[in-house]
């Protein structure tokens, strides 16, 4: 998946202004989370176990404001809390603030933060460890380095011990910040979090050997009313879901999610499937300053030549939906769904050799660990034949991919899925705003500028969904790139357990997580 830099970066679902300031006003009840995309077995949940989770990533740093990779920020959800949690179906609920309310212009949050909270160092849950966390993230204390690019719009934080209370004021009005506080809340002055994470979350981090696992066990002082069922949970790196497939069989692996729905059949006798719809933008990205995607003429053929529904039909089975823009259905409101491509590989041949383009030949970088982008990349490279085209397939390992493709943006053409960390569309579009270190496409466009400034300030829900309508079909209309798919998702859950639950974020929540009782 696509998931990046220093700064936090990748997918959302839509949540709603109104539901948001709904959610947010003066809220105290703690709700336990629905498992609303639980398997179809239920049973009583049995105290104990261990259970081991396949995953695909090698983890870099621990440190929540430090993860670039989305496979990290997977494992590392079990070990932080934020001031507020986002739940399967979009909406908030405290956390570690019991309440929050919000002034009328979108510019001032009060956090009530939660008493009798433990980090898992035993030491207490402070004011100061929030002020800390968010100057931290900011770039507002001693370290003035902004790690979160979206708490730039902070002007200040304070802290009211008195009344043990958190006020945050911003620059500007903006409607999307409350979801930036699932933020992880980390105890002040500890500078270990890269290699010995210590959060207030359900699981506490135990061990990590590179190239093999990474292990936790149950946080026995947790500071919701049940603790999580699982003992300790150890996720196993494996290369590719491919080579996980003979410890599926095996029954090895308890979890192992982001599988290709043909390996049903291979292992339904012992696993349930969790299909659903991800947070996921798969792109195949156009550098829009390397030849020759630096002619928008070419990103034009390139967005003819595509058949995006036969590439579903044959990378992930059918289960996904064509993506027009750089948005997902799963964004609500804001997704554009009146957008419409035209499929023509004939036109685009025409289009290319009338502009001087016979005999391209193209590079296509992939990180080599992700089947789907390696198969993508097949499925159009042989697409492109039609029309003239030659594509290199270019297969990197992720550290690689991270550095020279989307740091360094020394690639011409990549195959990805963007996933985002926060419920907001701010966070989605960001890819494309030309001031952003996320935009490693290249893409500009003033007048996108204009309107991604614009929306940031407006809170008036109509509006906003208004502007960021009109970016997307900028992009359609520029070309900025080849928009494939929103994949579905399959997740092998061993027919033992039950409490699975899908987010709109990449995470992996085990705190949810049980074996059934006999």
């Amino acid at each position: 998946m696509g998931h990046f830099k220093k700064i936090t970066s990748i997918f959302a679902v839509l949540l709603s202004c109104v539901l948001l300031f709904s959610a947010c006003k003066s809220t105290e009840k703690i709700k336990e989370t629905q498992n609303t995309l639980d398997t179809d077995i239920q049973g009583e949940p049995q105290q104990g176990g261990s259970l081991t989770l396949g995953i695909t990533q090698e983890p870099d740093s621990f440190d929540p404001y430090l993860a670039a990779a989305a496979g990290t920020k997977e494992i590392i959800y079990n070990f932080f809390d934020g001031l507020v949690k986002l739940l399967p179906n979009g909406t908030f609920e405290p956390a570690l603030a019991e309440k929050y309310d919000v002034s009328d212009d979108a510019k001032i949050f009060t956090f009530q933060i939660r008493q009798g909270v433990k980090f898992h160092n035993d030491k207490d849950l402070t004011v100061g460890d929030v002020v800390y966390s968010l100057e931290n993230a900011s770039g507002l204390g001693e370290d003035k380095t902004l790690k979160i690019s979206q708490l730039s719009i902070i002007d200040k934080i304070e802290a009211d011990a008195d009344n043990n209370q958190v006020i945050v004021t911003l620059k500007d009005s903006d409607a999307d910040f409350i979801s930036y506080m699932t933020l992880a809340i980390v105890p002040q002055g500890y500078t270990e979090q890269a290699t010995k994470p210590i959060g207030t979350g359900p699981f506490v981090f135990t061990e990590y050997q590179p190239q093999k696992y990474v292990k936790m066990t149950k946080n026995e002082n947790y500071w919701r009313d049940r603790k999580a069922y699982l003992d300790d949970v150890t996720f196993l790196i494996m290369p590719s879901a491919d080579a996980a497939i003979v410890d599926l069989q095996a029954g090895n692996i308890d979890i192992f999610p982001y599988l290709t729905a043909d390996k049903k059949d291979l292992l339904e006798d012992k696993y349930n499937f969790i299909t659903t719809d991800s947070n996921m933008v798969q792109i195949w990205g156009l550098n829009n300053k390397q030849a020759p995607f630096d002619d928008p003429i070419v990103r034009k053929a390139m967005n003819m030549a595509i058949d995006k529904q036969m590439l579903i039909d044959t990378v992930t089975f059918g289960e996904g939906k064509v993506l027009e823009s750089g948005m997902a259905p799963a964004m609500g409101q804001y997704f554009n769904g009146d957008l419409d491509s035209e499929y023509n590989p004939e036109a685009a041949k025409e289009l290319l050799e009338e502009n001087g383009y016979q005999d391209l030949k193209i590079t296509i970088t992939v990180p080599g660990n992700y089947v789907i982008h390696v198969q993508s990349a097949e499925v159009v490279a042989a697409q492109l034949e039609q029309i003239g085209v030659e594509a290199e397939i270019k297969s990197v390992d992720w550290g690689t991919w991270l550095s020279n493709v989307y740091q360094g943006r020394e690639y011409q053409s990549t195959i990805i899925a963007l996933t985002f960390d926060y419920v907001a569309p701010a966070t989605v579009l960001k890819h494309y705003y030309s001031s952003s270190d996320a935009d490693f496409i290249n893409y500009e466009n003033s007048e996108f500028d204009t309107l991604y400034e614009k929306a940031q300030s407006i809170t008036d829900v109509d509006e906003r969904i208004a502007l960021y309508h009109q970016m997307q079909k900028l992009l359609q209309d520029d070309s900025a790139s080849v928009f494939l798919q929103n994949p579905g998702v399959q997740t092998a859950v061993s027919k033992k357990l039950a409490g699975y639950t899908t987010y709109p974020q990449y995470v992996q929540d085990m705190y949810e997580v049980y074996y059934i009782a006999d």
